[in-house]
């Protein structure tokens, strides 16, 4: 390859480089930040449920209801939402605690246009963890529920980390479009004028 063209050809390689992470965005962990960022979901508490974001972005923390003394069934949720902008891949690790007699009261599991998902195992102990992945398209509105059965004698409380979800590309893949267009057009140009030079007769 000539001297001359091995400078310009390594930035466009480079900003290739960063037009296929905006290809595939889902590739790099979203967290709860940009898009994702705690304020941006919507908070659905029902009792004394409550959602602690302090942990963002690295991880976020639903615990369920405990404020029924009676101890009726009265099914609380505290749910965490937000609609999809793109479709796509969600997954997410979660680790589970229950200070009550057992999970099945106080289950935790994904949300998906209101369906729920459960996750831990009503029969498992009282600390549980695992990992999820389940498919978006744009608009969905996806999130998490720690739901309290009984609302009564202990919370459980739910650790969502490693979050990935489908996510519009950033400043940075967009800054790499314009290098390569910018790239390719000088490559051209260089190539253009090498190419109309003749040898001296």
């Amino acid at each position: 390859m000539p001297r001359s063209l091995a400078k310009p050809i390594a930035p466009i390689a480079l900003a290739g480089a960063t037009l296929g992470l905006a290809a595939n965005p889902a590739q790099a962990l979203t967290q709860f930040a940009g898009y994702y960022a705690p304020a941006n979901w919507t908070q659905s508490i029902q009792g004394d449920g409550f959602i602690n974001t302090g942990g963002a972005p690295a991880s976020i923390i639903l615990s369920s209801a405990n404020d029924n003394d009676e101890g009726f069934s009265i099914n609380q949720n505290t749910d965490f939402t937000i609609a999809a902008p793109l479709a796509g891949t969600v997954s997410f690790d979660w680790a589970y605690s229950n200070n009550e007699d057992g999970p099945f009261y106080d289950p935790f599991g994904y949300l998906l246009n209101g369906g729920f998902t459960q996750l831990t195992d009503n029969g498992g102990g009282q600390v549980q963890s695992g990992s999820a992945s389940f498919s978006v398209l744009a608009g969905d509105v996806f999130g998490f529920r720690q739901n309290s059965f009984d609302s009564c004698c202990g919370r459980a409380s739910t650790t969502i980390s490693n979050f990935n979800a489908p996510a519009a590309p950033g400043p940075l893949p967009l800054l790499g479009a314009c290098a390569a267009f910018g790239w390719s057009r000088q490559l051209r140009r260089r190539i253009g004028t090498s190419g109309s030079e003749r040898p001296a007769a």
